[in-house]
């Protein structure tokens, strides 16, 4: 069953049932008032006609007694009642009847509950289709005075206000039915939305949303559907470039791969199944060797970047001087081998890392630098102390990248060029090795570039903390404690 027939079948009964019984507590109350209104005026008539009597009966003579009967007293002063008085009887203590003012006879059982302490009573008694009260007083004549009235009107007045009460409780019942009905399809047309939508985002249409405007709990749970629904499709657009990266970074590998063990193998059987001569030989061999040798350097990078951030490294205090010249010393020979300058110049002060890390990422940068550029040109590096920590640039003058192509640059196996990287023995690996170390020593860097101007690498390390110099960290351990690379002023 659907929550709104649950909600309608729940409160549309609990809403009859409190209207019912409050309504029959009204009209209940509304005639136990009026019965006791009649009540007490009938009792107020009995005690009247009991006094008049009495005073009458006073009044006389004991001759002018003897003479006159009961009926005679009663007429003399009952024909001054009003005419809504009840009916009255005189009765003797045997139960004669000796005064009636009417022919009206109304059997109760009042007599004989009378005694010394009670000496009147009144009972309601239903005698055919009508209803009376009957008063009963024994007054101190020893007579007993009988008051009836009839009171048929207020019992008829309380079935007619059942009668009416059912009719009207009928149709507001109806209508406060359908008020509830309209009010539940407005608020379930809402969840509806929501439950569609629900099964549309579960289907895979993730640019699902909903569009409930309303300030109520409905509202906000729209709301919160719409900002899990962002958060979700975020979070799948994160996985799906994710797996697009990792396909992509499988058949680039499987590409590189590819090529040199293609050339390997056939220069390899050629060797083995055709007689050569020795020239022959040396260049197939050499082949061989250059082929060999790209694969070992991208089986380096590919060890180095997935070990990055798996081993224990040693965080302490670095020169950039120092560094820079080590580095220098390393890129040397193929920047000469390419007749390419390169120009270093940093200032003093001092970096907080790891060294082997921070050579391969500065001899990385500088690598691509000079496959980007050409014989001839200048390749600088330079360190500057600045307020927040200590930056090293990498600039060259080659062909730069267009800027659609810098967000990218960093991925494995990605290259701008590729036929002029894999020239240059390059496999797309460099880059991403950077940008791991760079998150490793939690610093930050930027790329700035220009096609044909040349590209600019800024890495900025942070101000170091006092407390955090000379420490070895693991992998585990850096995460959790937030491993940083750090830079500050150092004074001679």
């Amino acid at each position: 069953m659907r929550l709104s027939w649950k909600i309608f079948f729940i409160t549309t009964p609990v809403f009859i049932l409190v209207l019912t019984a409050f309504g029959l507590w009204m009209i209940q109350d509304s005639f136990s008032s009026s019965l006791d209104r009649e009540v007490e005026r009938c009792m107020l008539e009995n005690q009247m006609f009991q006094n008049s009597y009495e005073l009458t009966l006073h009044s006389l003579s004991e001759e002018q007694k003897e003479q006159a009967s009961v009926k005679q007293i009663a007429e003399s002063f009952s024909q001054r009642r009003d005419e809504t008085s009840g009916n009255v009887r005189i009765c003797s203590e045997d139960g004669e009847t000796l005064y009636q003012d009417n022919g009206l006879r109304v059997e109760s059982s009042i007599a004989g509950e009378l005694d010394e302490e009670k000496n009147a009573g009144y009972e309601i008694v239903r005698q055919g289709d009508e209803t009376f009260i009957v008063v009963l007083a024994k007054s101190s004549s020893g007579v007993l005075i009988e008051t009836t009235k009839n009171i048929t009107d207020i019992f008829e007045n309380r079935s007619g206000m059942y009668s009416r009460y059912q009719t009207g409780v009928l149709l507001l019942s109806v209508l406060v039915g359908g008020l509830i009905l309209l009010v539940l399809f407005l608020v379930m047309r809402n969840m509806q939305k929501l439950s569609r939508a629900t099964r549309r985002f579960a289907m895979g249409r993730y640019d699902t949303r909903v569009k409930i405007r309303s300030a109520d709990e409905i509202g906000r749970l729209a709301d919160d559907f719409n900002w899990m629904a962002n958060t979700m499709n975020t979070q799948m657009e994160q996985l799906q470039n994710e797996v697009r990266r990792q396909e992509e970074f499988t058949a680039a590998f499987a590409h590189e791969l590819k090529t040199p063990l293609t050339s390997i193998i056939g220069y390899a059987d050629t060797i083995r199944q055709m007689e050569l001569s020795q020239e022959e030989t040396d260049m197939c061999a050499d082949y061989i060797f250059r082929q060999g040798k790209r694969l070992q350097s991208l089986s380096h990078k590919l060890l180095e970047l997935t070990l990055a951030d798996r081993q224990d490294i040693l965080f302490r205090e670095i020169r950039p001087k120092e560094l820079l010249r080590e580095v220098e010393r390393t890129v040397l020979p193929s920047l000469t081998e390419k007749q390419i300058r390169l120009q270093t110049d940093a200032q003093e002060g001092w970096i907080y890392g790891d060294r082997d890390l921070l050579i391969s990422l500065f001899t990385n940068l500088i690598d691509n630098a000079r496959k980007a550029s050409e014989p001839g040109s200048r390749i600088r590096v330079s360190g500057l102390l600045l307020p927040e920590g200590y930056s090293i640039a990498v600039e060259d003058e080659g062909r730069g990248i267009p800027p659609e192509e810098l967000s990218r640059i960093t991925e494995a196996f990605y290259m701008v060029d590729k036929s002029r990287a894999r020239k240059e023995g390059g496999a797309g690996l460099g880059l991403a090795l950077c940008q791991k170390i760079v998150e490793l020593h939690h610093a930050g860097w930027q790329m700035e570039s220009e096609p044909g101007a040349g590209l600019k690498v800024t890495v900025l390390f942070s101000a170091p903390e006092p407390e955090g110099r000379g420490r070895r960290r693991s992998r585990t351990a850096g995460r959790a404690g937030g491993r940083k690379g750090r830079a500050g002023a150092k004074t001679q």
